[in-house]
Parts: structure tokens; C-alpha cells; sequence
């Protein structure tokens, strides 16, 4: 007669195939060969988070910054949904003082596993995007702009491999496999702990067949229950850090440092930056150690109606800038 503990080990209407999953490994640590399946198990008790892209390694702290929503002059953003999956755009700009008048037509096209997106301006100039899910761990991305501008079109082909604890990107600007010149990006992510997150970025750049320049970057990433801090260390003796706080729902924070410490040179800047959601409007402010200030107001005034206001000034260049916007999405 079998006993009571071989009955639940063996028979599959008593066992639960995630207890066999978790059942620690057979075999010697001493073995070489039982080493993957030991490290595999060790891995996966700990439950290690995805550290996300290497690339978003400071994404909610420029969230907070102005850099990516200021503009100047006049603009009009004219959002049209076509269908659940297709959408245009038009933009209008004038008044610029450092971009003549513009118009641009942008459409997107997005589906669970691809997403295409084109953006053409009055000089024919044409920026595009196709990104492609193979798997849930697999993507591709496609970047392409053609100019009439000689040497400034670019192609740009991207690979994500998402794990469970760690993330994986390859990239290629302007490959030549029969020469191998380009510049080519390598960069890796991997979970330590559930907060602590670390990681390197190989560069590459080869502009000619006998001309070749390498660097490389060390990073690591803390994660708090409501704070992120992030470090690293570039080629050539840069060095960026930056620091995000969320002080509730509505408001954040971020703090970023950059230092470029080589030979004789020495430099730094730091940058504060909040963002402020309020019940109809979001609102951006930020200043740096060069004397820079700047604010960006979001105002919505109906459903699928905004009003922008953007200003930027420079104490110490004594300039500034001021731009009005509206934003209509039907």
C-alpha cells in the first residue's frame, strides 16, 4: 500500500504542477551541469520585477520637465479619430523665432500586436515608424526620416527582448552589413533585487571602414514605493543622476544632475522640475543652475478643447520665448 505523502507527490489530481515548478532541483550543487537549474529555481523564488527599457532610465523625471512640451510662437493641433485604430493630425505653426511657419500632417495607425505612425511637413521632409510585436517578449521597431537635405536621412532598426527580470535592446543607425559602418547600440537591464536594478550600454560607431570609436555606460536604478533614483556613469567622463519624487497623485517631482569631469574641464548642471495635475488643466515648471526658467500650462477648456501657454527664459543670455497653442481632437 503506497503511503499518504507518495499519493500527493505523484498522483496529478493531488498535485499542483506550480509545487512541482517550485520543488527545489535534484542533483549536486557541486555539478556544473545542475548549476542553470539551480540559479533558475534561486531566481525565481526571489520574484524579481521587469526593470524596464534602458532607454526610459529617466523617464518620470523629464515627465516632470518642460524640455519636451515647450514651443514658441503660435501652434493649432487638429486630432481627428477615424476609426478606433486610425487617426490624423494636423499642425499649423507660425511666429517661431527659431523655426519658419510649418505645417505638418501626421497619421497613426495601431492594432494590439503593430503600430504605424508617419509625419510629412510642407517641405515633403517624411518621418515614420513601424513597430511590430512578435511575441509578448519580442518587438521590433523600424525608424526611418528622409530629408531633402543631404546626409541628414536616417534608418534606424531596434529589437526589445522583455524578460521577466531583465530587458535586452539591440539598435542599428544607418547599417551597412557589407562594410559594417553605423553606429550600433547594445544595451542590457537586469533586476538585482525587487528595488535595485542594474545595468550597462555598449556603443559603437563606426562613420567609416577603418575609422572606429567605442564607449560604454554603467547604471544602476533604485525604486521606492513612491521614489525613483537613477545613476550613470558615460564615456569620457560623464556623469548623469537624477532623482523622482511623488508627493501624491497630483504633484511630482524630479532632480536632475549632469557633470562632465574630464582632465582639466569640469562642469555640472542641475535641473528642478515639477508637474501638477489639477482637475481640468496640467501645469509644468522648471528651472536650472544656468539661469533658465520655464513653464508650460495645459488649460482644458471643453471636452477635446485645450489651450496651451509656453514661456522660456534666460536670465543669463537674456532671451525669452512665449508661445500660444490650441489643441482640437473630433
Amino acid at each position: 500500500m503506497s503511503s499518504p505523502e507518495a499519493t500527493r507527490l505523484y498522483s496529478p489530481l493531488s498535485t499542483s504542477p506550480f509545487a512541482l515548478k517550485n520543488k527545489p532541483p535534484t542533483g549536486s550543487a557541486w555539478n556544473p551541469l545542475h548549476w542553470h537549474s539551480l540559479f533558475q529555481y534561486h531566481k525565481t523564488r526571489l520574484a524579481l520585477p521587469n526593470p524596464d527599457k534602458f532607454e526610459r532610465l529617466h523617464r518620470e523625471v523629464k515627465d516632470t520637465f518642460t524640455t519636451n512640451y515647450l514651443f514658441d510662437g503660435a501652434q493649432a493641433n487638429i486630432v481627428k479619430e477615424l476609426s478606433s485604430s486610425f487617426h490624423v493630425q494636423h499642425q499649423f505653426s507660425l511666429g517661431s523665432q527659431v523655426m519658419p511657419p510649418m505645417y505638418n500632417f501626421m497619421s497613426g495607425y495601431m492594432t494590439e500586436n503593430t503600430m504605424v505612425q508617419g509625419t510629412m511637413d510642407n517641405d515633403t521632409n517624411l518621418n515614420a515608424v513601424v513597430r511590430r510585436m512578435w511575441s509578448p517578449r519580442l518587438a521590433t521597431k523600424v525608424v526611418a526620416q528622409l530629408t531633402n537635405m543631404p546626409g541628414h536621412s536616417m534608418l534606424q532598426v531596434e529589437n526589445d527582448y522583455t524578460g521577466s527580470d531583465f530587458s535586452l535592446n539591440f539598435k542599428a543607425m544607418n547599417p551597412n552589413p557589407l562594410e559594417f559602418t553605423g553606429l550600433y547600440m547594445a544595451s542590457y537591464l537586469q533586476s538585482v533585487t525587487p528595488h535595485l536594478a542594474v545595468g550597462s550600454e555598449v556603443v559603437l560607431q563606426r562613420p567609416t571602414a577603418d575609422m572606429e570609436e567605442a564607449a560604454m555606460s554603467l547604471v544602476a536604478k533604485y525604486s521606492g514605493s513612491d521614489y525613483i533614483a537613477t545613476a550613470q556613469i558615460q564615456g569620457m567622463g560623464a556623469i548623469q543622476a537624477s532623482y523622482y519624487q511623488r508627493i501624491n497623485e497630483k504633484v511630482d517631482f524630479g532632480v536632475e544632475l549632469n557633470m562632465m569631469v574630464q582632465g582639466q574641464r569640469r562642469e555640472a548642471v542641475a535641473t528642478v522640475g515639477g508637474k501638477f495635475d489639477f482637475r481640468q488643466a496640467t501645469f509644468r515648471g522648471q528651472i536650472d543652475t544656468t539661469g533658465r526658467v520655464s513653464a508650460v500650462l495645459e488649460e482644458k477648456m471643453a471636452p477635446g478643447f485645450s489651450f496651451l501657454i509656453s514661456g522660456d527664459l534666460d536670465h543669463v543670455k537674456g532671451q525669452s520665448k512665449f508661445g500660444v497653442g490650441i489643441m482640437l481632437s473630433a
